[in-house]
């Protein structure tokens, strides 16, 4: 009588584990990405099943950015593991629940909310301190870096500049740190492999979208950034991610500018609201 107790305790782990003994085995979605799709404005979702019985369906849920409700989005049949999702241009948390019964199981979480940078001081590129800008593509917050070393050229992925000696009160420039060698500036900024990366003409709505990459949308340098605030979009070449900046408290006094800058983790991703 007492050799029963092991097979039955052996039981009631599995229950546990597996829903019952010698019943369903759940688990949630695996391997769940997000990537960038028609042309930066839709978000593609992939996911591998659970590592256990088949679902009887998926659910695919959003949170929208300011938002604190999870809300429930389009049913995927067991056997398709790919949506795409249209979020108008918000940005979010994503998650895939495999649904068992009236039990789901979630995936992890993944988002496209852009990661900000509060705003940090730079300077006109003649002026005292920091004129360079860059994010770190490891936690991607951004940093001010000097221009004037050129063991900072991996990091720039922007600077300030009038492209005038001295520091102008007016008419200052974001413009691409590989620039800074060849102009007015060069005494200022050593030669280096410093970054060649685009911006914006300004944008109106820091939330909306942010305007497709090409020669005629992005340039190598955009003036008008006195404006208090301008936003300022910001695409870079190298790893096709997008930025936006916001510049604001110009102090002419001393030539230095504030920036803060929200940066999109997803590749290609033209979604910027905050």
């Amino acid at each position: 009588m007492r050799n029963m107790w092991i097979p039955l305790s052996l039981c009631l782990a599995a229950l546990l584990i597996f829903n019952g003994c010698g019943g369903e085995q759940t688990g949630e979605p695996i391997n769940f990405t997000i990537a960038a799709t028609n042309g930066g404005l839709l978000v593609k979702l992939d996911w591998d099943a659970p590592d256990a019985d088949e679902p009887d369906n998926y659910i695919i849920y959003f949170k929208e950015v300011g938002t604190t409700d999870w809300v429930e989005g389009a049913t995927v049949e067991s056997d398709v593991f790919t949506y795409t999702h249209d979020p108008d241009e918000a940005t979010g948390d994503y998650r895939i629940a495999a649904v068992y019964g009236e039990d789901e199981f979630d995936s992890d979480i993944l988002t496209t909310i852009p990661v900000h940078t509060g705003a940090v001081t730079i300077a006109e590129l003649n002026a005292a301190g920091n004129s360079g800008y860059g994010w770190d593509m490891t936690d991607f917050m951004g940093s001010t870096y000097s221009m004037t070393q050129a063991t900072n050229a991996p990091y720039v992925d922007f600077y300030v500049t009038d492209f005038a000696a001295g520091t102008a009160t007016s008419n200052w420039y974001i413009a691409s740190p590989d620039l800074g060698p060849s102009s007015v500036d060069s005494t200022v900024v050593p030669d280096g492999n410093w970054r060649t990366n685009r911006f914006s003409n300004p944008v109106t709505d820091p939330d909306a979208a942010l305007p497709a990459f090409s020669a005629t949308t992005y340039f190598n340098w955009t003036n008008n950034i006195e404006v208090d605030p301008t936003y300022i979009g910001v695409y870079l070449t190298d790893e096709e991610h997008y930025a936006l900046v916001k510049f604001s408290g110009v102090n002419t006094g001393n030539g230095t500018i504030q920036a803060e800058t929200w940066f999109q983790t997803v590749q290609g991703l033209r979604l910027i609201a905050h």
